[in-house]
């Protein structure tokens, strides 16, 4: 298919943001998730430059830089600027590959791209937007992986850019909270290696540091022993007290 504009070169496979996928899933503790649906969509994006020009008190102040927005939504991407700057890719009029894909349309033109460009980059820099100026704006298509994910919290949206596999809006999947069970048995993985041990007799420390001083007013008194009994933290660690006591006598008397 040929583009009115060009597209850049697909650089994620299916394959990689599986992989992806369940790494991020992973950071947020979701180890089981069903994949309700997966799609390859080619977004729009406007790349211009823009230059401030600022006086005052007889000084003046020139900043030119280049910035990318959505000519979809009118959002401004700065994380697009920095992947093209730190990967060679290849812009091609032409989409030859055989993944299914879905072309979307610019809503925003290029005049109007620039206007809104102008109030959001005077935004952004605290800025009146008489003191920007923007220019070079030009059209690329950008290949967006768009998956949907079903979760114990519901279904969530996860995008990735198909150049980078770099995700958008992560923060937006909620982190899972885990059961006692599954902190148990991640600790107890960790606690077959020397450096696990240290680790969470550091955590356990840490923990005790960072909630005694807090937990004495909400939990009806201060110091170790409240922050121990009444607290998530301090019952955690005091579970890996018992886990790392229970597995020394194990060993000693092997």
């Amino acid at each position: 298919m040929v583009l009115d504009a060009p597209a850049l070169q697909l650089r994620i496979t299916m394959e990689d943001v599986m992989g992806i996928l369940e790494r991020i899933l992973k950071e947020r503790h979701w180890k089981s998730f069903d994949l309700a649906n997966i799609s390859l969509l080619y977004v729009p994006y406007w790349f211009f430059n823009y230059d401030v020009y600022q006086e005052s008190e007889g000084q003046s102040r020139n900043y030119s830089a280049q910035m990318c927005m959505d000519a979809v939504r009118g959002d401004l991407k700065p994380i697009m600027i920095n992947i093209l700057d730190n990967i060679p890719v290849e812009q091609s009029t032409e989409i030859n590959h055989g993944v299914k894909y879905e072309l979307m349309k610019p809503l925003v033109s290029k005049d109007e791209a620039k206007s809104i460009a102008q109030l959001k980059v005077a935004g952004e820099m605290q800025l009146p937007k008489s003191t920007v100026t923007i220019s070079g704006a030009h059209l690329v298509f950008i290949p967006i992986w768009r998956i949907w994910v079903t979760l114990k919290s519901g279904i969530q949206r996860i995008e990735l850019d198909g150049v980078s596999g770099s995700p958008f809006h992560i923060e937006r999947v909620p982190e899972k909270q885990r059961g006692i069970q599954e902190v148990t048995m991640d600790m107890l993985h960790d606690l077959t290696t020397p450096a696990g041990w240290v680790d969470y007799s550091k955590k356990a420390f840490d923990w005790g540091l960072g909630v005694v001083s807090q937990a004495g007013a909400s939990a009806g008194g201060s110091g170790f022993m409240p922050w121990l009994t009444n607290t998530r933290s301090g019952r955690l660690t005091m579970l890996a007290v018992v886990i790392i006591a229970l597995l020394s006598y194990v060993m000693f008397f092997k």
